[in-house]
């Protein structure tokens, strides 16, 4: 096969040529990993000649997505590194300030309610204070610490979907996952973030949170993201859900002008830890939906 530095295969991958944005989406999917990568790297790994890379790092970086460095490229300062460190690691960054969004979600649980919990650290802190209320929840999860948490909860009905293990997360992926959830309906999935961008919406460090908010998108009438107000106006390297896809987003503060009005362009509610539980931006249209059935968009 042609090389990546050679002849007509320069600019073609496996698959063919590949079109920018896709490439570009590519390149910052190898960025998620936190480090700089080089330009000779990236040039292997997508297939395409040094040249359309640098054209590319050029565009991304114009776009703030990400720093241009000598022979390469490193993540933009909007993504949020600590995403990629270990659970444990996780959950004592900003502990106070995961704390109160995770309060600021108890709103959205209802007696009875089937629901997804996915797997961080907010979600773990989440899950211990839906432990100590008597909601009678039928909870599914991909994270062995909430399952575990959960389940010593009498009147708490919990599933753990089987996978393969990450370590570093104590969560459970892959294909055996998606499969599982192919045969479950859910009134409320909920799930932390690594980024809230006004444009792109919830975003991940990974494919495979990409393909999880695919899955759940298809399952669940309402989907809700629990994240600290330092996620608003981040980035990362792939879109889980699109801001129309929310119900709604929980924080412990408000939302920057630009991220606020994002939100209430998209309809979708606000939940603060506040004596009004959803934010007066919408105040009116969350009464409605906060009263109305647990319907999806």
């Amino acid at each position: 096969m042609t090389g990546p530095g050679t002849g007509t295969g320069a600019s073609r991958g496996r698959a063919g040529p590949r079109l920018g944005a896709s490439r570009q989406h590519d390149i910052l999917a190898l960025l998620s990993r936190g480090q700089a990568v080089a330009v000779a790297e990236i040039a292997g790994q997508l297939g395409v000649s040094a040249e359309t890379v640098r054209r590319d790092i050029r565009a991304l970086q114009e776009a703030g997505l990400l720093r241009r460095v000598h022979g390469g490229a490193m993540p933009g300062g909007t993504v949020d590194l600590a995403a990629r460190r270990p659970v444990a690691e996780r959950l004592d960054l900003a502990r106070a300030a995961k704390q109160r969004a995770a309060e600021a979600a108890l709103p959205l649980f209802a007696k009875g309610m089937t629901v997804f919990l996915g797997g961080s650290s907010t979600m773990l802190i989440l899950a211990g204070l839906l432990a100590g209320r008597d909601l009678g929840l039928s909870v599914t999860t991909n994270m062995i610490d909430i399952a575990t948490l959960l389940a010593a909860r009498p009147g708490c009905q919990v599933s753990l979907l089987g996978g393969t293990l990450k370590p570093e997360t104590h969560t459970l992926v892959g294909p055996e996952v998606l499969r599982a959830l192919d045969r479950r309906v859910f009134d409320l999935a909920v799930c932390g973030t690594s980024a809230l961008h006004p444009q792109h919406g919830a975003l991940g460090p990974s494919d495979w949170h990409a393909a999880l908010g695919d899955s759940l998108a298809a399952r669940a009438a309402r989907l809700a993201v629990v994240a600290d107000a330092q996620k608003f106006l981040r980035s990362d390297a792939h879109q889980v859900y699109p801001l129309a896809s929310l119900h709604a987003v929980a924080s412990d503060a408000a939302p920057p002008a630009p991220m606020a009005d994002a939100l209430a362009a998209a309809d979708v509610l606000l939940y603060l830890p506040t004596e009004d539980a959803v934010s007066r931006q919408k105040s009116s249209t969350a009464c409605a939906k906060a009263a109305g059935s647990s319907s999806g968009r």
